[in-house]
């Protein structure tokens, strides 16, 4: 069952992987024109430990999350997959908005 699991998610962290570099590229020529001055791209309080100015970082704290939750026991892959849900849908949400605003 987990495997399934593992699967989707690699899916998805593909998919939030290719968002990253679109989104880091509309960043990048926004801040060529003086705008996009922000320190991190989420709010403190997103469960993310990664404070970047891009999307790829938080892409790359998933990434590492996956492995991690290959490994660990029954009894913390729950918590562990709950929270990893969490931060996809809000990285995923963020792109989507990101990208749906318009360009300088």
């Amino acid at each position: 069952m987990h495997d399934a699991v593992t699967t989707k998610l690699n899916d998805t962290l593909k998919e939030l992987y290719h968002m990253a570099i679109d989104a880091d590229k509309k960043l990048a020529e926004l801040r060529t024109k003086g705008q996009a001055k922000f320190n991190a791209v989420l709010r403190e309080d997103s469960q993310f430990i990664t404070k970047a100015d891009h999307f790829l970082p938080y892409v790359a704290e998933l990434v590492e999350e996956l492995e991690i939750l290959i490994t660990v026991s029954e009894q913390e892959y729950q918590a562990l997959l709950s929270r990893m849900v969490h931060k996809i849908q809000l990285l995923a949400e963020t792109l989507q908005q990101f990208m749906r605003l318009p360009s300088a």
